[in-house]
């Protein structure tokens, strides 16, 4: 039976068609800065609001866990109680990694947040090995949601690709003349997409404004929404 966990954000939660989902895995990537951990922050407190007797698993490959934040977004209500039901976890090796999520079936959560799931493997391994690492790992974290009925929350960074149009090596043309076109990708992306079920990608809009965008990707759907990140979480 799929449960729906609230983002905070009624209007992102519509788009998602009620929420974040359990038995899923849902996978959010974009550039630093585009509101990835905070919304993985906000999630992780709404549902700890709304029921404290759950559990959560926070696996964090990259330093970037701000139980303060949580705090915050759940506005100091019974704040030693919801810190205890966070089980953190901060891995430090691929194997860390690997044996993080072993905790799934020991404490049965309803949420697990991997923030980011690359960067360890991205350290570690190169080549054809790192996407076969991942796959893998991956594919134990879709068996884990489906059996134990949890929302699986991934994230992922981008890389900048530049991309330089013509032949102009070829025909040697003035470096000024040359047509660079700056494109982002999402690190490892195919591989990601093999297994996960859910892929949304975050885009800032003003960082002033802390307005961010997020399209579906997967499934696709021709179609995006918007979304705050304020002092209470995401709006």
């Amino acid at each position: 039976m799929l449960d729906f966990i609230s983002t905070g954000s009624s209007n992102l939660d519509r788009f998602l068609r009620g929420g974040i989902r359990t038995g899923i895995i849902t996978h959010i990537f974009g550039e630093s800065g585009s509101g990835k951990s905070q919304f993985c922050f906000s999630i992780c407190a709404n549902l700890l609001k709304k029921n404290q007797d759950v559990k959560v698993i926070f696996i964090d490959t990259s330093g970037n866990f701000r139980p303060e934040r949580i705090l915050d977004i759940t506005d100091n209500h019974n704040l030693d109680k919801i810190l205890r039901n966070i089980h953190y976890i901060r891995p430090y090796s691929i194997k860390d990694q690997f044996e993080a999520i072993k905790k799934i079936y020991e404490i049965k959560p309803k949420l697990v947040i991997i923030d980011t799931i690359t960067s360890l493997i991205s350290i570690e391994s190169k080549n054809i090995s790192r996407h076969l690492i991942l796959m893998k790992f991956i594919h134990e974290l879709a068996h884990n949601a489906i059996n134990y009925n949890c929302a699986i929350v991934t994230t992922n960074m981008v890389r900048n690709i530049i991309y330089e149009n013509g032949v102009y090596k070829a025909i040697n043309k003035p470096k000024e003349h040359q047509k660079k076109i700056k494109l982002q990708r999402e690190f490892m992306g195919k591989s990601v997409s093999l297994s996960i079920h859910i892929k949304l990608k975050f885009e800032i809009i003003s960082i002033s404004d802390n307005s961010y965008k997020v399209s579906l990707l997967q499934p696709f759907i021709k179609d995006s929404t918007v979304f705050r990140i304020t002092k209470e979480g995401v709006l």
